[in-house]
């Protein structure tokens, strides 16, 4: 019995006793045939979609419109300025002879003034009698327009009544009367009338609504002719 637990005791030291080598414990981390491992190429992936329906497309075409070119900000309106409002006048033209009445109608037209024709003749004539030169007959008038007088104008055309200064023609005496009558209510002494058939016949043309720049042109006009007197008058 004892040789037996002496030899049990034997094998034990025999397995356990001498030290054994050290084992290098297992990576968990490696590479199990590293060099056997082949790199496949990868497959495109397709993408499989349906055709966009004609709403979808027409939505997707004006988003990117929307996109690609965006909404610019409104232009502001400017205000517009206001317009001058343009002042007329009405005018008398007076002492144009009948020999320039249609050269000087056609003037008017091209100006774009509208006017009437008055042919003043007669028998009866009131004026003031010719002054000794044509600044003194000037000078009258322009005291005659300072008192109020508007239908007059000086005799220029180198005749027998040159420089005299014509106040209206008449057809009667009744007529002629009348007005000096209110010519001497206006202060004016120095008129007088004439029956006579040798009384100068000349136009008269009431202009309306005539504007600075047609006054302008009207005023170099009526300095080249001889007898013409323009005035502003009162509008009818």
């Amino acid at each position: 019995m004892k040789w037996f637990f002496a030899l049990l005791l034997a094998a034990n030291l025999m397995l356990w006793g001498y030290p054994s080598r050290p084992v290098a414990a297992p990576r968990l981390n490696a590479e199990i045939n590293a060099d056997k491992v082949k790199l496949i190429a990868s497959l495109p992936v397709q993408v499989v979609s349906r055709p966009a329906s004609p709403v979808e497309a027409h939505e997707i075409a004006t988003a990117s419109a929307a996109i690609a070119k965006p909404t610019p900000a409104p232009t502001p309106t400017p205000t517009p300025a206001p317009k001058a409002e343009i002042v007329t006048a009405c005018m008398r033209w007076n002492g144009i002879g009948q020999e320039q009445t249609d050269t000087m109608r056609a003037r008017l037209k091209a100006l774009g003034i509208s006017s009437t024709e008055t042919v003043v003749s007669g028998k009866v004539w009131v004026y003031i009698p010719p002054q000794t030169d044509i600044e003194l007959a000037k000078k009258k008038a322009q005291q005659l327009n300072d008192q109020g007088v508007q239908d007059y104008y000086v005799i220029n055309n180198g005749g027998r009544w040159q420089n005299a200064i014509s106040l209206g023609v008449f057809s009667s005496r009744e007529g002629a009367d009348r007005r000096l009558n209110e010519l001497k209510e206006q202060g004016v002494k120095s008129a007088v009338v004439r029956e006579r058939d040798d009384s100068p016949t000349h136009v008269t043309f009431a202009l309306r609504k005539v504007s600075a720049d047609q006054q302008q042109k009207l005023e170099k006009l009526n300095n080249q002719l001889k007898g013409a007197q323009l005035q502003q008058s009162k509008c009818s």
